[in-house]
């Protein structure tokens, strides 16, 4: 995997990260939900998660979808999936016309790289 490559995941998995911390705070009656379109539902949770390790389940389960969404994004723009039988998706680096997805299945490169980073 190239440094574009890597850089890539990094920012998804950032992505990801924010994501998953916004929503956990979202259940602390104190936060600004000027960002979301459910208030009236993060306030109903606000009264259901108020231990921490419902706060903490919640957490992960979160960031599983999110990144549930990102790898289904992915294999989506690796040609894996039903779009493929239409037309393809390149990422493609503006200033070399490079390809990030040279020699790579960017799918199966997020799960590898996502779980070399959770481990150090």
């Amino acid at each position: 995997m190239n440094e574009k490559q890597k850089l890539l995941l990094q920012n998804l998995i950032n992505i990801k990260d924010y994501w998953t911390k916004t929503a956990v705070e979202g259940l602390n009656s104190n936060t600004d939900l000027i960002w979301s379109h459910y208030e009236d539902e993060y306030n109903i949770l606000q009264t259901k998660l108020t231990s921490q390790e419902e706060l903490n389940a919640f957490h992960k389960v979160q960031s599983e979808v999110i990144q549930g969404v990102i790898h289904s994004i992915l294999v989506m723009i690796d040609g894996g999936d039903e779009l493929a039988d239409n037309y393809l998706i390149d990422l493609v680096d503006r200033e070399t016309n490079e390809s990030l997805q040279k020699e790579v299945a960017l799918h199966e490169e997020f799960v590898d790289y996502l779980l070399d980073t959770e481990e150090e």
